[in-house]
């Protein structure tokens, strides 16, 4: 007797599954609801000049537009009064608590400039301002946008999210953004291998430890060791030559900086720890200190957007989340991700997550290949990542495959 497939699945979503979408029933187990958050706010100055006086006035007027502008006044003392400097700190206090001027923007204030910033990103959260200075020496200038505000870049469904905060008018708030939106910086880091810790002398061994998730698979560790030869300088290069030699393509690089060895991370945002240590001639251990010149810098992960009804489509026929819509982020569980075009995976595979998109890829898009440095291992985000089947087309012509995430 024929099946169909209706008596094989127990929807039509197993059959055809979208990006996004969960991989199986009930295995969606941890998802944090975020809403797409703006990629700048406006930054406006305004510069208090002049001789300030006790008598001065100092007015400003700032809304959403010029037709809803709410006013706030500061009159100069014998102490505000006293420079451009304590002008400009009483302005900005008088800003920051106006009721109808607060909830638009936060006020600073440094060396006679006051710098407004608007409280929310995104190209909806504008503000106007204008100004004045009477009664006295001192001159009010509202200079012009030194930035302008703007808004998110769209997330498609099934791709890693990042995952920061928002300052509101009270408090700070939980926002998600497209992969690259947020800081992503190499870190360097450094050890001093001969007249530091120990002056290299015959008989001695060098050790080095590399940990990370550097290949996609994980956090494991990598280990090399070298002996004395001959004399510092071509010891610190054969161990540097062993180091590489251990550590993954497209990763860490170790390199011999006169009496240094500096290891640097070859996409920004991959974090790893570096451990080093010797045994003297004698047999007697010691451990090398340390340096981060640069420090790792990448955003928390905030999960893979998830598939919802409620999103439309935009005129190319994309579903995606934009600025200010709210979408869940899996944080752990199964489901189906985006894949980048023509690649092929399968279980075991490494898990990679693309930061740097050409013409024909996708930002936050999944791999199982570092794609030579433009995709991070999806442990730089602050998760694990299991392939649990491998890839297929899905209904929209997407290349997509079920991966488990979980936080590492």
């Amino acid at each position: 007797m024929s099946r169909s497939l209706l008596s094989k699945t127990s929807r039509m979503g197993d059959v055809n599954p979208v990006a996004g979408a969960i991989f199986g029933a009930a295995s969606n187990q941890d998802e944090t609801a975020m809403q797409v958050g703006g990629s700048a706010a406006q930054v406006q100055t305004i510069t208090i000049a002049g001789t300030p006086a006790a008598t001065n006035v100092l007015t400003v007027n700032i809304g959403e537009d010029a037709g809803s502008l709410v006013t706030t006044s500061v009159t100069l003392d014998a102490v505000t009064g006293a420079s451009v400097t304590t002008a400009a700190a009483a302005l900005a206090d008088a800003i920051n608590a106006k009721v109808g001027i607060s909830n638009l923007v936060l006020a600073e204030s440094n060396a006679g400039i006051v710098g407004l910033s608007g409280r929310q990103k995104g190209a909806s959260a504008t503000f106007s301002v204008s100004g004045s200075a009477t009664g006295g020496g001192a001159t009010l200038t509202v200079n012009a946008i030194t930035i302008n505000a703007g808004d998110a870049t769209p997330i498609p469904f099934g791709v890693m999210t990042e995952r920061s905060s928002a300052t509101k008018a009270v408090g700070t708030a939980a926002i998600g953004s497209a992969v690259g939106s947020g800081t992503y910086t190499a870190q360097v880091s450094t050890i001093t291998a001969e007249g530091g810790d120990i002056t290299l002398a015959s008989g001695d061994v060098l050790y080095a430890t590399i940990t990370g998730d550097l290949d996609g698979t994980g956090v494991k560790s990598y280990s090399a060791q070298a002996a004395f030869r001959t004399n510092a300088a071509t010891t610190l290069t054969a161990f540097v030559a062993a180091i590489n030699g251990v550590l993954p393509a497209n990763s860490v690089v170790a390199a011999v900086d006169t009496n240094d060895i500096t290891f640097t991370a070859e996409v920004a945002g991959l974090s790893f720890s570096v451990s080093a240590s010797y045994d003297d001639a004698n047999g007697t251990p010691g451990s090398f200190t340390v340096a981060a010149t640069v420090a790792n810098a990448i955003p928390f992960g905030g999960g893979v957007a998830l598939k919802s009804h409620t999103i439309e489509q935009n005129a190319s026929g994309v579903s995606e989340y934009g600025m200010g819509d709210t979408f869940s982020g899996l944080t752990e569980g199964k489901c189906y991700v985006l894949l980048d075009s023509g690649i092929t995976v399968a279980e075991g595979d490494a898990c990679f997550v693309r930061v740097t998109a050409g013409a024909t890829e996708q930002v936050g898009a999944f791999s199982n290949v570092s794609d030579s440095g433009d995709n991070l291992p999806i442990g730089s985000y602050g998760f694990k990542g299991i392939w649990v089947g491998g890839n297929i087309t899905d209904m929209n012509g997407n290349n997509v495959a079920p991966l488990y995430i979980s936080r590492a």
